[in-house]
């Protein structure tokens, strides 16, 4: 006997439709920590655990495996370039040591991707809903 489907998520009310506008409010509501669909929290059970589904709206965070894949390539971005911005920063308007700018170099680039983790991954989310609204998104067909 096959299970039924999990409910689908309902439209949030104030989510646009699409466009850029989807993509800002998307990413307004992940850089607090905040369903990047619905607006709602609780999202995290910790600092690095996404639960799987929404508390408010339902939705599906990981729909297929490798899903998050994507979250790396913006945790490693936005971090290495904050780091490299930094660094130059540092050798152009200070007087520092290139030892003492190595150290503080080598430490941004270790803990900011850690800091920045659970923000990357609703980043990524925030871009997975401007491009496939999981309200339409077909559930793959089991065999």
């Amino acid at each position: 006997m096959a299970k039924a489907p999990p409910p689908t998520p309902n439209r949030p009310v104030g989510l646009p439709r699409s466009g850029g506008k989807r993509l800002l409010t998307g990413l307004g509501r992940a850089v607090r920590r905040k369903c990047p669909y619905c607006g709602g929290g609780r999202i995290f059970s910790g600092w690095f655990s996404l639960r799987e589904r929404c508390p408010n709206c339902n939705t599906k965070y990981a729909h297929e495996d490798g899903y998050f894949i994507g979250s790396y390539v913006v945790n490693i971005g936005v971090t290495e370039i904050l780091t490299v911005l930094l660094v130059v920063w540092m050798l152009v308007a200070t007087a520092m040591s290139v030892l003492e700018m190595q150290i503080l170099g080598a430490s941004l680039a270790i803990a900011l991707p850690v800091f920045f983790y659970p923000y990357a991954l609703l980043i990524w989310i925030a871009i997975d809903i401007t491009l496939h609204d999981p309200a339409t998104r077909q559930q793959p067909r089991r065999r």
